[in-house]
């Protein structure tokens, strides 16, 4: 008998075509999420999802963490904050600040993506990522992290000579806290030239950089040689501090820059960015902020100084920060400051120029002088940027020879006298000791130009005394030591 109900039709499942389909389409997606050959296999940290919420024990994910970043040998506390160092240890190896007093950088859950990854389990598939920041932050400023790792007191894209002079190649070196970056480098002990004229007496590379510029006397070039020396030793001026470099120009383009851009080129092994100077001392403290902050510089410039007028250039932010054992500059848009180790050879560039006398008494005098116009003026030899570049190992290798012949003839002091007193016997016993006896021989002269306040006294007394009908006598400067 008819019910008027349909009977209920049986389930089926999928089809054999329809279970293959499904299968190949699995296994494309399990591909597709498959990490490709050579893939880094990184450690993985749990307890934390997308959203920066820790699950469960915020302590575990923490320790977690911190103890991944110490294990990978990578992360360092640096100044005031943080800092990830590249895997390799060459010259191409860089520093990544992902801290900077509490602040977190933006780029920090990025780069520290390259060693380790976050991993939450969903409904239906598991994620992975990189540390959120929400939870980041947290962790960043954890006591946990700021014990555990290992700190930078120096940072160096060259080889330095240790505490007790002893070479120190690329890497980590805990005992003075030194990571450099850099090429190997043999020191060069050939014998020297023995000559009259001192560019003769430079080694064979050294001598081929700087034959083209146009030295106004035998001390300027000597000052430029120790203020490579300066760079080569720059961790022994941390504390007792070093000179500033003042180069100066009879006329534009006779190389003062260049010059500089060749210092940063051997030191760094990159090109330095030039600070325009600015009389605006906010604004110029930011612009070297930001210059500095880049980390693959320790060569400041501050380029074409000039003032109108013949007013002499001063800057507080300048003078007190490279006088300073650390350099504490404001970070623009946030209120925290970049403090970094006074590691930093620091420049002036002046056609005619006229400076404070503070700055004056702690400078390092180089003279550039062509008579004609610049335009016509060409270098006898090679392009010293690409020459810096192709000869750096080189170049390094004859400065390191030059400091090792030093401490073989049992490290003489100089005996030359300057304000920064422990700088100007080291480097000056150096030169002494390979043959070069003109440092800092020219101060008292470039005092004389240099110094807009001396200047001004001199003039005021030459007429005063020329009003009186008496005679003109100028007396030299008085030097003062500062350790």
């Amino acid at each position: 008998m008819a019910t008027g109900k349909k009977p209920k039709s049986k389930q089926k499942g999928p089809s054999p075509a329809e279970q293959l389909a499904g299968n190949l389409f699995a296994g494309v997606r399990a591909a597709e999420s498959a990490p490709p050959p050579g893939a880094r296999d990184l450690p993985v940290i749990r307890g934390v999802n997308p959203g920066g919420l820790f699950l469960g024990s915020q302590e575990a994910v923490t320790h977690g963490v911190a103890r991944v970043m110490v294990e990978s040998g990578r992360v360092f506390s640096y100044g005031n904050g943080l800092v990830v160092a590249s895997a390799d240890t060459g010259p191409d190896a860089v520093i990544r600040t992902i801290q900077t007093g509490t602040q977190t950088e933006s780029c920090a859950g990025g780069v520290l993506a390259n060693l380790l990854v976050c991993e939450y389990e969903g409904r239906d598939q598991t994620f992975q990522f990189s540390l959120p920041p929400k939870a980041l932050n947290v962790i960043l400023n954890a006591e946990p992290l700021a014990n555990a790792l290992p700190r930078i007191d120096l940072y160096s894209r060259r080889p330095l000579f240790g505490p007790d002079f002893t070479l120190l190649g690329p890497g980590y070196h805990p005992g003075p806290g030194y990571l450099i970056h850099g090429p190997a480098v043999e020191p060069d002990l050939d014998p020297l030239s023995v000559s009259d004229y001192p560019i003769d007496r430079l080694p064979t590379r050294l001598r081929e950089l700087l034959n083209g510029f146009c030295f106004r006397a035998e001390a300027d070039l000597v000052n430029t040689l120790g203020l490579f020396l300066t760079g080569v030793l720059i961790n022994h001026f941390v504390v007792a501090l070093k000179a500033v470099a003042l180069v100066d120009g009879n006329q534009p383009g006779v190389g003062k820059t260049l010059l500089l851009r060749v210092l940063g080129i051997v030191l760094d092994g990159v090109d330095p960015n030039l600070i325009h100077y600015t009389a605006d001392d906010e604004e110029l403290q930011k612009r070297m902020c930001a210059t500095l902050r880049r980390g693959v510089q320790s060569v400041l410039v501050v380029d074409n100084a000039k003032q109108p007028s013949g007013t002499p250039v001063s800057s507080p932010a300048f003078e007190s920060n490279s006088m300073a054992p650390e350099i504490s500059l404001r970070i623009l848009g946030v209120s925290t400051n970049y403090v970094r180790p006074n590691d930093v050879v620091w420049a002036l560039t002046m056609n005619q120029t006229r400076v404070s006398p503070d700055i004056m008494s702690r400078g390092l005098p180089i003279r550039l002088s062509y008579e004609g116009p610049p335009e016509k003026r060409t270098f006898a030899g090679p392009d010293p940027i690409e020459y810096a570049r192709e000869h750096r190992v080189e170049l390094l290798g004859e400065l390191a020879g030059m400091v090792v012949r030093w401490s073989q003839a049992g490290r003489p002091e100089g005996t030359r006298s300057h304000r920064l007193h422990r700088w100007a016997k080291l480097i000056g016993g150096i030169l002494e000791a390979n043959g070069f006896d003109g440092f800092l021989t020219n101060y008292e002269e470039a005092a004389q130009s240099f110094n807009a306040e001396l200047e001004e006294l001199t003039a005021l007394a030459e007429a005063a005394l020329a009003a009186a009908g008496g005679p003109v006598v100028t007396l030299p400067m008085e030097e003062e030591d500062d350790e």
